[in-house]
């Protein structure tokens, strides 16, 4: 008789926590959390507090914006960064970034410009969309917009590029030549 009354005990309380597991699944999951952090902890393994974990996850969220922010900081004068894109996400098939010209001067840093196909390939006439300071913000706005590199035969990629007119920055010597 005991040992029916333990086991119909022991079901209404599997059943209990069953319940509270389908209509709580936020308390289970913090639950598991704070108990997964003090077995980390009983191991000896370092153990990060909620906000580094938020603060780890967006970063991870943000590391392809960045990267992608600095190969537009690596654009030079004269050059254009072109991508592809969908037709209906800004009218236009193709994105350029390149630097404004008069920036120092007036306006800001970035240009961000679209272009139409004639035959596959950029059109020529471009329709500024916007400037900006902020390489993440077109960054941003590029890869919201799932636009993907183009590279034109005959151009150098950005990296290449920054190589090459670092090259010819070079100071020649200023020696005499000749003189004894």
């Amino acid at each position: 008789m005991l040992m029916a009354v333990l086991i119909i005990v022991g079901c209404v309380i599997i059943i209990a926590l069953m319940v509270l597991v389908c209509a709580y699944p936020q308390y289970v999951a913090r639950f598991t959390k704070f108990l997964f952090r003090r077995v980390s902890q009983a191991a000896g393994r370092p153990v990060l507090k909620p906000e580094q974990e938020e603060a780890k996850a967006k970063a991870k969220k943000l590391t392809p914006y960045i990267s992608f922010a600095r190969q537009i900081d690596q654009i030079v004068p004269g050059q254009t960064l072109r991508f592809k894109i969908a037709r209906e996400r800004w009218g236009a098939d193709f994105v350029n970034v390149e630097l404004n010209p008069q920036y120092p001067q007036s306006g800001n840093k970035y240009i961000l410009s679209t272009e139409n196909a004639v035959q596959g390939m950029p059109g020529g006439k471009k329709t500024i969309m916007y400037d900006s300071n902020n390489p993440i913000e077109i960054a941003a706005s590029i890869m919201d917009r799932n636009g993907e590199l183009l590279v034109v035969a005959g151009e150098m990629p950005v990296s290449a590029k920054k190589v090459v007119v670092g090259a010819k920055k070079k100071p020649e010597s200023t020696g005499t030549v000749g003189t004894i």
